[in-house]
């Protein structure tokens, strides 16, 4: 299957790309057609390149294509929790967003720990409708388990995840001799260890320290020195030990800082889009519909974590996507969980957010496709290149559109940013050079 897309905006300008079954064959300058030139021909003429030559021609009309992103931090659920998402529907949701490609956390039930738990989840992702691969979730007992694992080098392993404070469904691991062992682990296979980064024991002081227990108070409660503390203790222990190390989800201005001061090849970051967009105040309007780990923070915080996706310090977007029951959402505070779909809503965000703020594309590209390809070994993925798949996305970026949760294709149908105008929307998306048409099922 040979397909000619013509007269895609890309960073470089107008181009025509080439695919060849599931890759880019070639990138070139698109070629004005034949009346565009001043001849007497018909319109709708295909440039100097016969459309016979082809199975398919697809103009693109100059609207914006980028290569699809990678999203490295999805709550997929599935299995025992195939009421609030399931394979299937998370990569409807994926697609719709212009995410082809995730890789999903372990706190599942069964969790992903063991090759029990591994086993289970790659009965279960038979669903996909997009590329994936799991993170192994680490905790106090488990290392054996996990090289065996290891051993016998999965494809579909990216990473290992650590959780250092309980959230929905997990274990979590306390103490520098037992983080120590599970990074020297992750070192000697050559894994990156993800860390959830806020301290249990910090975070059980101030539980106990702010009663006034309510949606306001979640960043009290859930407070920033228990990430600010655990990012620290991270990095200086994979400083120590030297494995690659990936911080999810910071979320404060002195987490910035202290990456800033240890970063090097090997230290990696991430930010969510609501963490860079959205702060505390929100919650007054939405509730526990804004409530996730770790919190909402300030102004102040979102500034400094747009300064660090500006100079570098931040090397990816991940959309946190962690959907549960409206049902579980409009409970108390104590009982709702925390979490909300993002699968949707991450690339027209901000994409928007971007062109408002005058910042290259080019760096958007560098946080969602080109660097999580990078770190989790996906190959050729993230660019629009000759031998790369296939896996692009096309956006109309020149009317606005309305985010409306009701119509998600995520189980989840709800999102703090319900009724916020993007002037982005995802028109069409490629996979593995096979085109997705959204309303074909």
């Amino acid at each position: 299957m040979k397909i000619l897309l013509k007269n895609c905006k890309l960073i470089e300008g107008l181009r025509d790309i080439i695919i060849e079954n599931d890759k880019i064959i070639d990138v070139k300058p698109s070629e004005k057609s034949p009346l565009e030139r001043g001849t007497a021909l018909a319109v709708g003429c295909v440039s100097t390149t016969m459309v016979d030559n082809f199975d398919q021609v697809i103009d693109i009309k100059n609207k914006f294509v980028i290569p699809c992103m990678i999203d490295a931090h999805v709550h997929v659920r599935d299995m025992g929790q195939n009421k609030k998402e399931t394979w299937e529907t998370a990569s409807l949701a994926a697609l719709a967003g212009g995410v082809t490609t995730i890789i999903d956390m372990p706190n599942t039930i069964p969790a992903t720990i063991n090759l029990t738990g591994l086993n289970a989840k790659r009965e279960a992702v038979k669903k996909a409708k997009v590329n994936y691969k799991f993170h192994l979730g680490a905790t106090e007992n488990n290392l054996e388990e996990l090289a065996e694992i290891l051993d016998s080098d999965p494809l579909d392993v990216a990473g290992i995840k650590v959780f250092l404070a309980g959230s929905s469904s997990n274990e979590m691991v306390s103490g520098e001799d037992k983080l120590k062992k599970i990074f020297k682990l992750a070192k000697k296979y050559d894994k990156v260890v993800l860390v959830h980064a806020e301290l249990q024991n910090c975070l059980d002081k101030w539980h106990k320290k702010i009663t006034d227990k309510c949606i306001q108070n979640h960043d009290l409660i859930r407070n920033r020195e228990c990430a600010i503390k655990g990012t620290e203790l991270v990095l200086r222990l994979a400083n120590e030990i030297g494995n690659k190390l990936y911080i999810c989800h910071v979320s404060t201005k002195e987490e910035i800082e202290l990456i800033r001061q240890y970063k090097n090849k090997k230290i990696f970051c991430e930010v969510t889009p609501h963490h860079l967009i959205l702060e505390k105040s929100i919650l007054d309007l939405i509730g526990n519909f804004g409530k996730v780990n770790p919190p909402l923070r300030t102004s102040v915080d979102n500034q400094a974590l747009w300064e660090a996706v500006i100079d570098g310090t931040i090397d990816c977007v991940g959309s946190d996507h962690a959907p549960h029951t409206i049902d579980e959402k409009i409970e108390d505070y104590n009982n709702a969980p925390s979490g909300f779909p993002g699968l949707e809503t991450t690339l027209p965000i901000l994409i928007t957010e971007f062109n408002e703020r005058k910042i290259p594309i080019k760096r958007l590209v560098e946080l969602t496709s080109t660097k999580p390809a990078e770190i989790f070994d996906f190959g050729n993925l993230g660019k629009i290149k000759e031998g790369y798949f296939a896996d692009l996305v096309v956006i109309d970026t020149e009317n606005e559109f309305p985010i409306i949760a009701a119509l998600f294709q995520s189980k989840a149908k709800y999102s703090p940013f319900d009724g916020r105008m993007v002037k982005a929307r995802i028109d069409t998306v490629f996979i593995n050079g096979k085109i997705y048409e959204f309303n074909a099922e």
